[in-house]
């Protein structure tokens, strides 16, 4: 499974129950993938698509953790991560996919958003959840090598350029499932939908005629507060912290996401949040404004 990421935990959907007459009620489901909960609900006429639509949301996020997974050894991005120094592999479409988007965010954001940086989650123990304060010289010897690898993205063709060199795709893997979730559902004509993929949400049209969803942002130091609500239509959000997921080392608390100029977990604010139609890009930039 993926490591829960904190977007995963700061979202809760607060729409309000459909009461209109000529209105189908609200109709939900719910299951367990990519180490969070997901769920589907679908709003407006009852659809003979339906059933298809849990089905391929469900195949689509399934799909992703099973390639892109770094708690899996069996995941293609592990197998790749374990490839021999200079041997160029050919990625699956859905992994190369999603992979050239990464790397388009780190161009887009200056390198804060760097997929390379799965050897500081290594280096720091968060895979372990066992944190350890890096050695210095260690530290200092692996920032110049994050990005030692290379990607044809026409031809899906990947090198790793030394033995350091690691990906991990956690910072997108979310927003890359809901982007093709919603791609499926869009396809058999369901078009009023809220996919919620542990709190990174895909909302799809209207939740009722005229009214946008309603999507309320927790309180990072207060879960039980809503401190902030958004109106919804055909847009995804995202939203990046770090006080869920962290280790403690010698009494301080240190949060799961990397600033890759530093090596060091990103300190400075509670969380970023982002608003897009491409649930990938809002993603990435979610972790990269955290930066």
């Amino acid at each position: 499974m993926l490591p829960l990421r904190i977007t995963a935990l700061l979202l809760i959907a607060s729409v309000l129950a459909c009461d209109r007459a000529d209105e189908a009620p609200p109709r939900r489901w719910e299951f367990e993938t990519m180490g969070t909960l997901a769920a589907l609900e679908l709003r407006g006429p009852v659809s003979e698509h339906e059933a298809e639509g849990m089905k391929r949301v469900e195949e689509a996020f399934r799909a992703v953790d099973s390639l892109m997974s770094t708690w899996d050894p069996n995941s293609e991005l592990s197998r790749l991560n374990r490839a021999p120094v200079d041997s160029s592999l050919a990625l699956s479409p859905l992994l190369g996919d999603c992979l050239a988007r990464a790397l388009a965010l780190r161009t887009l954001t200056n390198g804060a958003f760097e997929p390379g940086a799965e050897p500081l989650m290594r280096l720091w123990g968060f895979y372990r959840r066992e944190g350890r304060l890096p050695d210095p010289e260690a530290l200092a010897e692996l920032l110049p090598r994050l990005d030692d690898y290379d990607y044809e993205p026409d031809t899906r063709r990947f090198l790793r350029r030394s033995e350091e060199a690691a990906i991990d795709l956690g910072g997108v893997a979310k927003g890359f499932a809901l982007d093709l979730a919603a791609a499926a559902l869009l396809e058999l004509g369901l078009d009023r939908a809220m996919i919620d993929l542990g709190g990174n949400l895909y909302c799809l049209g209207e939740a009722e005629a005229g009214r946008a969803w309603r999507v309320g942002i927790r309180d990072p130091l207060d879960r039980d507060r809503i401190f902030a609500s958004l109106s919804l239509r055909d847009q995804a959000v995202a939203t990046s912290g770090s006080y869920e997921r962290f280790v403690t080392i010698d009494g301080k608390r240190y949060g799961h996401i990397m600033n890759p100029a530093t090596g060091r977990p990103a300190e400075g604010l509670l969380s970023a949040t982002v608003i897009s139609e491409d649930a990938t890009m809002g993603d990435g930039l979610a972790t990269a404004l955290f930066v």
